[in-house]
């Protein structure tokens, strides 16, 4: 998706607010989407022209913050309305939002970032015991460590030799 400055987004909201303008008329003279058009519109409207400004970094919403927005929803407010009232860019994230509280409630809100943790499988420990004090599943599972980081290392050399070899034909 195309970032616009905040330069771009007010002109084209004061574009719509002429007499001439329209959310039609600016969406085609601007090579816009409607629905872009009228979501700046109203976001201006809402605050100013600091709702126009880009951001720089994702914003972090709390708990609170999240169930006003829902609350908000199950009250009649539609996404849009909601985007332009709570400043809040990405309608798709208050959709989450809406999905997470209807499946789990409150505690759907809850910060979550990412994706959950998986605990790593530590590689065998080669070293530590001679092969004649390993059991057959123990030397099975390193040959099999020992199979794959050799396939990797392979894997490795073969990308960088490509990747000079590339770079040399374009010289």
């Amino acid at each position: 998706m195309a970032r616009y400055s905040s330069e771009f987004k007010l002109q084209v909201v004061l574009h719509h607010e002429s007499p001439a303008g329209g959310s039609r008329r600016t969406a085609i003279q601007f090579g816009l989407d409607r629905g872009v058009v009228r979501s700046w519109v109203e976001v201006y409207r809402q605050h100013g022209e600091a709702g126009l400004a880009r951001r720089t970094r994702p914003q972090v919403y709390d708990l609170a913050f999240k169930l006003k927005v829902v609350r908000f929803l199950e009250e009649g407010g539609s996404l849009r309305e909601a985007s332009a009232y709570f400043n809040i860019p990405a309608r798709t994230t208050i959709r989450e939002w809406r999905r997470q509280y209807a499946s789990h409630g409150v505690d759907g809100l809850s910060d979550r970032r990412g994706r959950p943790r998986v605990k790593k499988k530590k590689p065998p420990s080669s070293g530590t015991k001679a092969p004649d004090q390993m059991s057959p599943e123990e030397m099975a599972e390193e040959l099999a460590y020992l199979r794959a980081e050799n396939a990797y290392l392979k894997k490795l050399k073969a990308l960088a030799q490509s990747k000079r070899s590339t770079e040399e034909k374009k010289r």
